[in-house]
Formats: structure tokens, sequence, C-alpha cells
């Protein structure tokens, strides 16, 4: 047995393997194939740059859409009108007094970060202003022209939502 291992070890030795582990449990290969990848990684970054620089734009689109929005929806009591989609058929619509609020939107933080004693982080879940904790399902909610509180969630829901009525011949909901 020990015969054996010993023309192992010489085998291995011939051929230049190495065993030997660093301080975080590695080998010294592990830390040459992640430096060759680093490498290989930085030159293909540098070869993108070089050939297809980002170019100097003069002009945001994407900004002035969003602050245009922004900007469009400030106002109180904006009349909105809220189609509701099924699994890709509008079924009918709302007049809703203001856009609609995603039901994951929330007044209040979801978590506090708390340093542990290991130096690390955890994050801690926080109630919501209501005094549970978890997540609402995904969706929508609005209060129409009228008052009434409408939330539209679950499978195959979506919507579509204007400032002014679409041409969508479909009825008018909850009135």
């Amino acid at each position: 047995m020990k015969k054996t291992v010993v023309l192992i070890l010489a085998v291995l030795l011939v051929f230049g393997i190495s065993f030997t582990t660093t301080a975080e449990g590695q080998t010294d290969r592990a830390d040459e194939v992640r430096k060759e990848a680093n490498r290989q990684s930085a030159l293909a970054q540098e070869a993108a740059q070089t050939s297809i620089p980002i170019p100097n734009v003069n002009y945001f689109h994407e900004r002035r859409t969003i602050a245009k929005w922004a900007s469009h929806w400030d106002r109180p009591s904006a009349a909105c009108y809220v189609y509701l989609v099924s699994y890709g058929t509008v079924i009918g619509y709302y007049v809703s007094d203001g856009k609609p609020a995603s039901t994951g939107s929330l007044l209040t933080p979801e978590y506090r970060e708390e340093y542990v004693s290991n130096g690390g982080m955890r994050n801690i879940q926080l109630p919501d202003i209501d005094g549970t904790y978890g997540t609402n399902n995904p969706g929508i909610r609005f209060f129409t022209a009228s008052g009434i509180a409408v939330e539209w969630a679950g499978s195959g829901a979506s919507y579509i939502y204007s400032d002014v009525p679409l041409k969508i011949n479909v009825p008018l909901l909850g009135e």
C-alpha cells in the first residue's frame, strides 16, 4: 500500500500537479485559473471598448420621457382610464382618480440592515403600515372617480392606462 501511495505522489510530482492549499481552502491551480479568467475578461472588455466605444450622447430621450411622465401625472385628481386585460383580452375599463399604483409600491421600507457580530450585515424585515409582513400579489390598485377602491392582480392580469379614453370597445366597469 505504501508503495502505491509513493508511486502516485511521484507521478504527480513528475507532471507538476500541486495540491497545495491556500488559507481559503482553494488550490493554487484554482487561483491561476481565476487570474487567467480575469485577464481574459479584461482583454475582451478592452477590445470591445476599442472596437465599439460608448458614444457621447447629447440628447437623453429616456430621461426626457421619464421626466415628462412624472410631470404629466403630478397633479391631484388626474382622470385616468384603466383598461383591465385578462390573458390578452381587454375586458373593460374604469375611470380612476389618478394613475394606478403597483401593489409592490410601499410608503415605508421593507427591510432595515443590521450589523452582526462577525462584521457582516443582515436584512431584518419590517412590518408594513398595516402591521403585517410579507409581499402583495403582483398587480395594481387605484380608486375610481367615484371613490371605489379597486385592485387588479392574479395570473394573466395586465392593464393599459391612459389620461384619455382609448378607442377600445369594452364596457365601463363598476360605476
